[in-house]
């Protein structure tokens, strides 16, 4: 697996001072209607051992930081690549190559 990223999420990783994307599984279950959403993002330094340690994430190392990458079945292509979105003032972290 070939982990990439833009130029523009390397300044803002380098900027915030943190080199870890999370890539969370979240699931929003109503009676009505199940959703199943990867939210990825920079966590914090203590929710990193949280993760790794209660929620058995394992760890992917990469030539800019690390991948903390959920222990659930992903559909992980050969070439995964992190981006930047920005809208307005609030940025977000874009991901091709993983699908739930």
């Amino acid at each position: 697996m070939t982990i990439r990223y833009t130029p523009e999420l390397i300044e803002y990783m380098n900027k915030k001072n943190n080199h870890t994307i999370l890539v969370e599984l979240v699931e929003i279950n109503n009676t009505d209607l199940e959703v199943v959403e990867l939210h990825i993002y920079l966590p914090h330094r203590n929710q990193k051992e949280k993760f790794l340690k209660e929620k058995r994430y394992r760890t992917v190392t990469t030539e800019v930081g690390e991948v903390l990458l959920p222990p659930y079945p992903l559909q992980i292509e050969e070439e995964v690549t992190f981006g930047l979105k920005k809208f307005w003032v609030f940025a977000s972290i874009s991901c091709t190559g993983i699908k739930i």
